[in-house]
């Protein structure tokens, strides 16, 4: 079992593991990085699917106005050929001739606009799919946003209890044992001590404890691994 001063420091490093981990876990906030690295590779596909989609959908658009022109011209023309309007030869011929050319053009629209009906909807639905893929992470975002802001608030106040619990757990250390668990701290990531598992191992970096370390712990000696050179607990009841 360890002693009075030892079992202190125990729980102070208790305290300053929590210090530590808390700072990790807020300095690795996850704030949405992933979701919104996510949403920029989907934006980038929809940039290109969407676009071809709406270009497709717009070629359609153009050519069904065009048709529609051609009709209106062609059905005027017919006005004017069987209406009386026109009886000079050469007019009639001309008007012949145009109406040749527009039904020319709309037989090749027709062709396009056929075309174009088989692959626009196919290209709509797959730009629909990505934008709905947006829509879901960026509803996904803004939830992952709240939660981290509910995260980063429970950080803080678990900080600022830990850090009103630290002085506290200062009183009853010597200061040479003080001293000396703030040295291994400063050169072990703020962890100062680790437990010694009942297999005899450090539990901060699981170097087996020598024998003659272990009967010094067993006589509530302070001793330090000598590998990561943490102060060790030592507890009979230690996993």
């Amino acid at each position: 079992m360890a002693s009075l001063e030892l079992q202190r420091l125990w729980k102070l490093s208790q305290i300053d593991s929590g210090l530590v981990e808390i700072r990790h876990r807020a300095a690795n906030l996850d704030i949405g990085q992933r979701i919104t690295a996510e949403i920029e590779a989907l934006k980038a596909q929809d940039a290109e699917v969407g676009g071809r989609a709406r270009k497709l959908s717009a070629d359609l658009t153009d050519l069904e106005v065009l048709q529609k022109g051609i009709e209106d011209k062609l059905k005027k023309i017919d006005k004017l050929m069987y209406g009386g309007t026109v009886v000079n030869s050469r007019e009639v011929e001309n008007l012949e001739k145009e109406v040749a050319a527009l039904k020319k053009q709309r037989a090749a629209n027709d062709e396009k606009i056929l075309e174009l009906w088989e692959v626009v909807p196919p290209a709509k639905e797959a730009a629909a799919k990505i934008e709905a893929q947006v829509a879901a992470k960026q509803k996904q975002l803004v939830e992952r946003k709240k939660a981290a802001v509910a995260e980063k608030a429970k950080l803080e106040a678990d900080f600022v209890r830990l850090t009103q619990a630290r002085p506290d757990a200062l009183r009853g250390i010597s200061p040479g044992l003080m001293n000396k668990y703030d040295s291994v701290r400063q050169r072990s990531g703020g962890i100062g001590m680790a437990e010694a598992t009942k297999k005899n191992t450090c539990a901060g970096c699981g170097t087996v404890i020598a024998e003659r370390m272990v009967q010094s712990l067993i006589d509530e000696k302070a001793v330090t691994c000598e590998s990561c050179h943490r102060i060790l607990y030592y507890t009979e009841g230690a996993v």
